[in-house]
């Protein structure tokens, strides 16, 4: 299965890499990041009223799922605060 980046763009680092699971895929990306230790902003616990967990400029990691990951032209996450 693919390869997920996590990119910090504050720090201009790559986080981590992430092998995806087939148990991973129907979850939302923001639980996944949870599962693996990303620290995600989000005080709404996932519902999207905060909009804190957003990832790649605009996308709200609560609302989509990490299936949505694979039609990405690249696997890669970035989060604007780490």
């Amino acid at each position: 299965m693919q390869q997920v980046i996590i990119f910090g763009q504050a720090s201009q680092t790559e986080i981590q890499k992430i092998q995806l699971q087939a148990e991973d895929l129907d979850k939302t990306i923001l639980e996944f990041l949870q599962d693996n230790n990303i620290p995600v902003a989000s005080s709404c616990m996932g519902e999207g009223v905060c909009k804190k967990c957003v990832i790649n400029e605009n996308i709200l990691s609560c609302f989509k799922l990490v299936r949505d990951i694979l039609e990405w032209e690249s696997p890669t996450i970035y989060i604007s605060y780490l």
